[in-house]
């Protein structure tokens, strides 16, 4: 995935459920990017997309705690009225809502890869 990612920006990933599309994938791309210098740069951002605000606080939740870290390091979530992030975060879990919200404010989205 990551190898192919890297060819090209946009791929298709079907897997049956819990394979680890939501919470895998997005550690890869981050292990990855911290290896060597990748299309996700320094400041880009991998953005999650979940239906419902329990499902992203859980995805987010999960992905930090397979890397030993606390939630608003380099994994976080943003739902409606509620937001755990911080200045480190590359990879953010968000439901449509808020993803709706953030092309309101950056139609281009520059900082998510």
């Amino acid at each position: 995935i990551v190898s192919a990612l890297s060819a090209c920006k946009n791929v298709v990933l079907q897997a049956p459920p819990g394979a680890g599309k939501t919470t895998m994938v997005p550690l890869a791309i981050l292990a990855d990017a911290n290896q060597k210098d990748t299309w996700l740069g320094s400041e880009g951002l991998v953005l999650v997309l979940q239906p419902r605000r329990i499902a992203a606080r859980s995805a987010a939740a999960r992905m930090a705690e397979n890397l030993n870290e606390s939630l608003g390091g380099r994994i976080g979530y943003r739902v409606r009225h509620e937001s755990n992030t911080g200045k480190n975060t590359r990879v953010l879990v968000v439901t449509d809502g808020v993803l709706i919200s953030m092309l309101r404010s950056d139609s281009s989205l520059r900082n998510v890869k």
